[in-house]
């Protein structure tokens, strides 16, 4: 019986994608959020960056995933009831706003959103210190969204070792 085409695997196209499944490699070209959103898919779009030295990409990427590690963690302690200090997340965001600061091929990090950035750490407040680093993670994305374009034509090639 043969092996439907949804569950085979995509062999090395030369781009570390090999061991996808054909869905995989679809669901993770379809749109930047869900390339973000899927581990390996993270992994081959920074691969991506890297090899096209998109140095100002690369740096949003970090910054995308430093934010969607704290917002994880903090959303993981809320459920379970505790909370990390208000230090430590302050702490944290201390950090973001200073990597966001040094982002400037970026437009969408803007100084209205370093300004968030203060209003935020002056405020004391979880739900604002959460909030700029939910917008902060989301503009990165809308920012590698452009780029994701030209990921999905470079995804979808044949390797370049096999010619």
């Amino acid at each position: 019986m043969q092996t439907p085409l949804s569950k085979q695997t995509v062999g090395c196209i030369g781009k570390c994608t090999s061991g996808l499944s054909i869905d995989e490699l679809d669901q993770i070209t379809d749109n930047i959020h869900k390339t973000l959103n899927h581990p390996r898919g993270r992994e081959i779009f920074k691969k991506f960056l890297e090899r096209r030295d998109l140095r100002d990409n690369l740096e949003c990427l970090t910054l995308y995933e430093v934010c969607f590690e704290i917002i994880a963690e903090e959303t993981t302690f809320s459920q379970s009831r505790r909370e990390t200090s208000l230090e430590s997340l302050i702490e944290k965001v201390v950090q973001v706003k200073e990597m966001a600061e040094d982002l400037d091929g970026v437009p969408q990090i803007d100084m209205a959103l370093l300004e968030r950035f203060n209003e935020a750490l002056n405020s004391d407040s979880r739900t604002s210190l959460l909030s700029v680093l939910t917008d902060t993670r989301d503009r990165c994305r809308d920012h590698l969204r452009r780029v994701h374009e030209s990921f999905k034509q470079y995804a979808s090639e044949p390797c370049p070792l096999t010619k």
